[in-house]
């Protein structure tokens, strides 16, 4: 009785395998790339001052605009703090990001100020017994920029397939 018989040899399959497996079991560097790219997305968008959807934010007030003595065409910028205090934490099991400003809610969501200590904000040479902030959403992810962070985990995938 004849015969045929086929030897397959598994070791370069098993050496892939077992890199792809280290590579998802510790993510840690795909979740540090993708919290660099959430910096850079969030600089771009606060030079385009827009939202994540793309709206443009609410134009300042004209009585703050020509109050602020820097950067009076800007909004969300005075001397740039917001923006500079973006911050990102990457573990093995994902990435964290935002600012740790008390006033980045406010100018996410919107709402009222009103003094804590004091009957009247002060707030320039301007006072005030409230301020309205309105909504001007800067944090979060476009359907674009979600796109940029998938093809960043497809890339680390097909390089631990590929080492």
């Amino acid at each position: 009785m004849s015969g045929v018989k086929v030897e397959i040899n598994t070791q370069q399959l098993t050496t892939i395998l077992n890199k792809a497996v280290q590579t998802l079991a510790n993510p840690k560097a795909m979740f540090g790339e993708m919290g660099e790219t959430l910096l850079e997305i969030h600089s771009i968008r606060f030079t385009q001052q827009q939202a994540p959807d793309g709206t443009p934010w609410q134009p300042l007030a004209n009585w703050y605009r020509d109050s602020k003595k820097y950067n009076q065409d800007k909004i969300l910028t005075l001397h740039g703090d917001l923006r500079g205090t973006l911050r990102y934490q990457a573990d093995n099991h994902g990435v964290i990001f935002g600012s740790d400003r008390p006033y980045a809610a406010i100018h996410q969501f919107g709402g009222t100020i009103k003094p804590k200590n004091k009957k009247i904000l002060k707030l320039g040479t301007l006072y005030a017994r409230s301020i309205i902030i309105p909504a001007r959403p800067w944090l979060g992810i476009s359907a674009d920029n979600e796109q940029r962070l998938i093809e960043i985990a497809r890339n680390h995938l097909e390089n631990a397939f590929n080492a």
